[in-house]
């Protein structure tokens, strides 16, 4: 019998037959948890386990920004809950799964309670929420700033997480279903597209139209540049206009970018004369190392950790220390759990160091430059420069409301010196 044997063009062969599959195949929702428990029990739900996935976990007796694969959650009213777990990746939603859990011995599933209507809506729409009208169930509905409701349907715009109840009339039953709306955009950004505004001569960058479920793309740009992505690659100074096309409803929306070069005065040639930012920002690792050990071989003396720390507590009404040198390194330290509010606080100490280091004139023991000038201009939804992301980031952390996995992205990328005008070398 002929031996069998395995080289590199059986194995290419067997991976080309399984790529469709594996290019198309979607997240597994499987949450385990317990289909019953007893009133007031605390219990643990966990989502499935994949590459680089992100959760967010909405549920009663979920606590905020629940984040990990596993959670605990404890129901101290007796009927049938629902969960809802998003899953994300690279700040893309993949997926949303549910778990109904019953609790001090209810039986049945969430029928009388689910909810119908869009997972996101733009800044200033309103979204419509309805449970199944069937006459039988009475409803009670809970969302952000205290709303309530008894219609079975409601129509909202605040971004956050809504409950609906039904009480069946006649065995008084009761099941509970949860859904979580997103809202898109701000009061003072036309459109969402993501990437710089400017690029230095001879380079390429990444612009990104705002992800959207069940839509179609198309771009349009310099050059008859064209393509159907929703993220684009491109070097050319100029407007990038995208059209977004929802496939079920029809609905347009346009969005564009202008390009220019570093120092363009808008007729695409470069200004000499043009400001050029020379930023030399570093990740929050750095910044963590530099704190943990200061004045023993670290970046900086004692005394200029100090200062900056100061600087950073001075600016931010979010960190408010004692102890600066100590409070910076508490914030730039890892956490357990790390929930997504700390991973941008942690980027928001981090940002606000390389700012203070800029404005100190410092430079590290090894004689880099570090700093980060607030002017230099930046893209995120509403603002236009390091110094207004500051005073948004701020907000957004005081408030616990917002995007964080976009803001932590943007973030983590300005410290490490992506997405921003000229850099150090």
């Amino acid at each position: 019998m002929k031996p069998c044997t395995w080289n590199l063009r059986t194995a290419l062969a067997v991976l080309l037959s399984l790529l469709p599959s594996l290019v198309l195949a979607q997240p597994p929702c499987d949450i385990t948890a317990p289909a019953s428990v007893d009133y007031n029990e605390t219990f643990t739900l966990c989502g499935p386990t994949g590459a680089r996935y992100e959760y967010e976990w909405y549920g009663p007796g979920v606590a905020p920004n629940s984040r990990t694969r596993c959670i605990t959650a404890r129901i101290s009213q007796t009927g049938t809950h629902e969960f809802l777990l998003i899953i994300s990746r690279d700040d893309n939603e993949l997926t949303r799964c549910r778990k109904l859990v019953n609790v001090g011995g209810a039986t049945g599933g969430a029928r009388s309670c689910e909810i119908s209507g869009p997972n996101s809506i733009r800044f200033g729409e309103r979204a419509q929420l309805c449970g199944p009208d069937d006459g039988l169930h009475t409803f009670r509905w809970e969302g952000p700033d205290g709303y309530t409701a008894t219609s079975a349907c409601i129509n909202v715009r605040e971004e956050g997480t809504y409950f609906l109840t039904s009480r069946n009339k006649v065995t008084g039953r009761t099941r509970q279903c949860t859904h979580r709306l997103s809202v898109v955009g701000s009061p003072d950004e036309a459109c969402d597209i993501t990437g710089p505004s400017v690029i230095p001569a001879g380079s390429t960058v990444q612009l990104c139209a705002p992800s959207r479920g069940n839509t179609s793309y198309q771009w349009t740009g310099p050059g008859n540049f064209s393509s159907s992505s929703r993220c684009i690659t491109v070097g050319d100074p100029g407007v990038y206009s995208v059209r977004l096309r929802n496939s079920s409803s029809g609905q347009v929306e346009r969005c564009s970018r202008t390009l220019t070069l570093s120092g363009d005065d808008g007729d695409g040639v470069e200004d000499p004369d043009g400001v050029v930012y020379d930023n030399c920002p570093r990740d929050y690792i750095f910044w963590r190392n530099a704190f943990t050990s200061p004045g023993r071989g670290g970046a900086f003396s004692q005394v200029e950790l100090r200062d900056i720390a100061r600087m950073i507590d001075d600016r931010s009404r979010y960190f408010n220390w004692g102890n600066d040198v100590q409070g910076a390194r508490e914030a730039l330290s890892p956490a357990s759990p790390l929930t997504r509010r700390k991973q941008v606080a942690r980027q928001f100490a981090a940002l606000l160091a390389n700012v203070a280091a800029g404005e100190l004139g410092l430079v590290a023991e090894n004689g880099d430059q570090v700093g980060l000038d607030p002017d230099t201009r930046v893209t995120y939804p509403g603002v236009t420069s390091i110094r207004e992301l500051i005073t948004r980031t701020e907000r957004l952390l005081s408030s616990g409301r917002g995007s964080f996995a976009r803001l932590h992205s943007t973030l983590n990328a300005i410290n490490r010196g992506r997405g921003i005008e000229s850099t150090c070398e």
